[in-house]
């Protein structure tokens, strides 16, 4: 996989933890998904300035500003770039099992000429 499918795979990873818990907040993000919190930082904003997130700050104690959390919402587009991620990898992971198929398939075919000739 290269580096450009290794981030695709980390935004897929952020919009599907999104989607699924949108009160998450970047710490525990980061945690779940094995990656800086820097680079969660950075990753959402660049979803957000894209369109495909939308944060929300909304304060937990009306009143006291210095207490707020933030809420990711996926939006539409958010949802059509969720699809096409997925497809995209569907597509590296088919051609990924084909590959190691038949390179499985060579190896059994290997080990029963080299079975066989030795007798």
């Amino acid at each position: 996989m290269n580096e450009q499918d290794l981030l695709r795979e980390e935004t897929l990873s952020i919009i599907r933890e999104v989607d699924e818990n949108p009160t998450l907040n970047q710490r525990l993000l980061s945690q779940r998904l094995n990656i800086s919190l820097g680079k969660t930082n950075y990753l959402l904003r660049a979803l957000a300035q894209k369109g495909i997130i939308k944060i929300g700050n909304f304060s937990k104690f009306p009143g006291k500003t210095k207490r707020r959390a933030v809420k990711y919402l996926l939006t539409k587009k958010g949802l059509t770039e969720k699809i096409n991620l997925t497809r995209h990898f569907l597509k590296v992971k088919e051609k990924e099992y084909e590959r190691l198929k038949e390179e499985y398939s060579r190896y059994i075919v290997h080990l029963k000429e080299s079975d066989t000739g030795g007798r």
